[in-house]
């Protein structure tokens, strides 16, 4: 049997062996037949029998008592297609039954008719199995029965076993057939590859009119007569792929009769803007396209002009993808839509290293990635930056030891809600610079064994989400934090923070820390006295603007490198009935900058010790005391316009009068 192949092939001339026998014997017939089925490259393949005579001898006795035998032929096979081949077994013609060759004797051994083991032979019968247990029945020409088949490349033998029962009225001399053994080497499946995605995308963004391309998907059947077809495979694959527009269905389509569709190694910018469209595309269909080769997804379904409503992602291989940055971001100029969430929980992950901007500016309103295996990503910077609908992000447990760059990954999130991120162990991150500012509506932050034990700086770190009520920071570890400047700044409705586990004796900056941009901020404690200033520097402005703030701890503050205090205490009420501010601990011999310091404050004592001098301030005196109006020295001396200089920064004494008092 030939199986009709469409590129060049080779077949095998076939081997007749005959097999004699004497006396009473039975003789079988082999001709090997090959035939290289449809492949890329021609394959080879060959048959041989080791011993191409059968010979069943049976004298009288075995004859008497219906004796069974059985003798086998070794067939040996050199194949290098890939899918290895398969062999049938036969009769040359529709005839099975074993013939005497005097065409006068009219005896005949028939085929059995059902499959059986050797001991249930009916006398006079025969069959043949390969490689099995039982027996068969010899198939006609017609019907060709499959008897070994292998899927590889190989150079090996499988074995044929012929099985014999004779009787005691059998007519002595020899009885034959000729067996046809035909060999067909396994399809070998044909496969189309498409361009790299940049060069996929430019042939894709020319094809319909600007702005009524609606989808792109897979057709089942050729272009049609007359359609402009564009190539889009590389030239190495075996059938081409074709796309071309189809007006009727405002579809981009694409075609190849191809067993196997390949995406690109390279499938960046696949789909980034096809179609030249300036309205939303309704679908982006990746049915019949395998991506499991496909190392580099950046910007694949990224869109500047547009969104998309659907992306189908069934079936989807990210097996060996490396890199998704940008993968689903958006920039498109949009009213809000109702975009179709992805299903990422068939997304293998593994090996992919860079994340960022995965998902920036998209339109998405629920984005569920807890499957994701993020164990080998290191970038995660731009995330999720500028979200437009997403309220809720659980990223609970992912691993994130290896991330190194996490910033704006949340950045400009203007809906966002709520975000857990529990359990992230950022061992590799060294800055927090800006993680989670700039989110207006978030709410509920949970930060429970949140890991920053190398981080060296939280700059703005919380500045300006300002509806977030509480922070839980006591997994923290800032023991190598240096910078603290802004790290709540505008953080306009806390109402209390617990900063007792922080480890600040490295931060040189905390300008801005506390610094409130809203009239009425509602904490009214902030205890720091655990913490260890001994290397800042600068804390311009730092606690600026707390209105509400009543009681304010920094009697641990070691000053004494300081060189700037410019507004530090600017509205800054600590209006508590006691009105207390304990600056004792302020050593100020380096304080450089100073003005606005106690401005607008509430407070009615401030503590202090002979340290705080001004001696080297710039300019000097400065403004320190603008309406403090309830402020009143040890020694009884009140403020008093237009007495708010530096000058009476000083411990009140008679004679030499000041608004500090001494400790007591």
């Amino acid at each position: 049997m030939f199986l009709k192949r469409n590129r060049k092939y080779s077949i095998l001339k076939p081997h007749i062996i005959i097999f004699s026998f004497f006396l009473s014997f039975l003789s079988l017939f082999f001709i090997p037949q090959i035939s290289v089925s449809a492949a890329p490259v021609p394959a080879h393949l060959s048959l041989s029998i080791v011993n191409p005579n059968v010979d069943f001898h049976f004298n009288q006795t075995e004859n008497a008592a219906a004796t069974f035998k059985q003798e086998t032929a070794v067939v040996e096979y050199n194949t290098d297609n890939s899918t290895g081949f398969t062999a049938y077994v036969s009769s040359i013609d529709e005839d099975t039954n074993l013939n005497h060759v005097d065409s006068s004797v009219t005896q005949k051994i028939t085929s059995i008719t059902s499959p059986r083991l050797s001991t249930s032979f009916d006398p006079k019968t025969w069959g043949y199995r390969a490689n099995q247990t039982v027996f068969k029945s010899v198939p006609k020409a017609s019907l060709p029965d499959s008897a070994f088949s292998i899927n590889h490349s190989e150079i090996a033998k499988f074995f044929l076993q012929f099985g014999v029962k004779t009787g005691p009225d059998l007519t002595s001399g020899t009885y034959s057939k000729k067996i046809l053994v035909t060999a067909i080497t396994n399809r070998v499946p044909t496969s189309t590859t498409f361009i790299p995605g940049q060069n996929f995308r430019d042939a894709l963004v020319g094809l319909g009119a600007p702005g009524v391309v609606k989808s792109f998907k897979h057709s089942t059947s050729a272009p049609p007569a007359g359609a402009n077809t564009t190539v889009v495979s590389t030239t190495d694959s075996d059938a081409p792929a074709y796309v071309w527009y189809d007006a009727a269905s405002q579809s981009i389509l694409w075609y190849s009769d191809a067993d196997t569709a390949y995406a690109n190694e390279d499938s960046s910018y696949m789909f980034h803007d096809i179609g030249n469209n300036y309205s939303s595309m309704n679908l982006i269909d990746t049915a019949g396209i395998n991506t499991s080769r496909v190392k580099n997804m950046s910007n694949m379904f990224n869109s500047s002009k547009w969104i998309i409503k659907k992306i189908n992602l069934a079936g989807f291989d990210t097996s060996n993808v490396e890199d998704m940055s940008y993968m689903f971001a958006s920039y498109a100029m949009s009213t809000p839509e109702n975009i179709e969430p992805i299903d990422f929980s068939n997304f293998n992950t593994s090996k992919v290293t860079n994340m960022q901007g995965m998902f920036s500016g998209s339109f998405f309103r629920s984005i569920n990635i807890r499957n994701f295996d993020t164990s080998n990503v290191t970038n995660m910077s731009d995330m999720f930056s500028g979200l437009h609908e997403t309220t809720s992000l659980d990223l609970s447990n992912l691993n994130v030891k290896k991330v190194n760059d996490i910033s704006r990954i949340f950045l400009d999130c203007r809906k966002l809600q709520d975000l857990n991120l529990s359990g992230w162990e950022l061992d590799s991150v060294i800055s927090m610079d800006g993680l989670f500012s700039n989110l207006p509506t978030l709410t509920s932050l949970n930060l429970s064994n949140f890991k920053t034990k190398n981080v060296n700086s939280m700059r703005y770190m919380f500045a300006y989400t300002k509806d977030l009520a509480n922070l839980n920071l006591t997994s923290f570890d800032t023991s190598k934090v240096t910078s603290m400047e802004g790290m709540f700044q505008g953080m306009n409705s806390l109402t209390n923070i617990n900063l007792s586990s922080f480890d600040t004796r490295n931060v040189t900056n905390m300008s801005k820390m506390f610094s409130m941009t809203s009239t009425n901020p509602p904490i009214t404690n902030l205890d720091l006295s655990s913490f260890n200033t001994s290397q800042v520097t600068t804390m311009e402005r730092m606690f600026e603007g707390l209105a509400h703030l009543q009681n304010l701890n920094v009697s641990s503050f070691d000053t004494r490198n300081v060189t700037n205090m410019e507004h530090m205490f600017y509205y800054t009420f600590v209006s508590h009935p006691n009105g207390i501010l304990d600056l004792s601990s302020f050593d100020t011999h380096s304080l450089q900058r100073a003005d606005g310091m106690f401005n607008y404050m509430k407070v009615k004592t401030i503590y202090a010790s002979p340290n705080f001098v001004t001696t080297n301030l710039t300019p000097n005196p400065s403004n320190i005391f603008m309406s403090t109006d309830n402020l009143v020295g040890g020694n009884g001396t009140t403020y008093t316009w237009p007495n708010y200089t530096s000058t009476f920064a000083r411990i009140d004494t008679p004679g030499n009068p000041g608004y500090f008092t001494r400790k007591p």
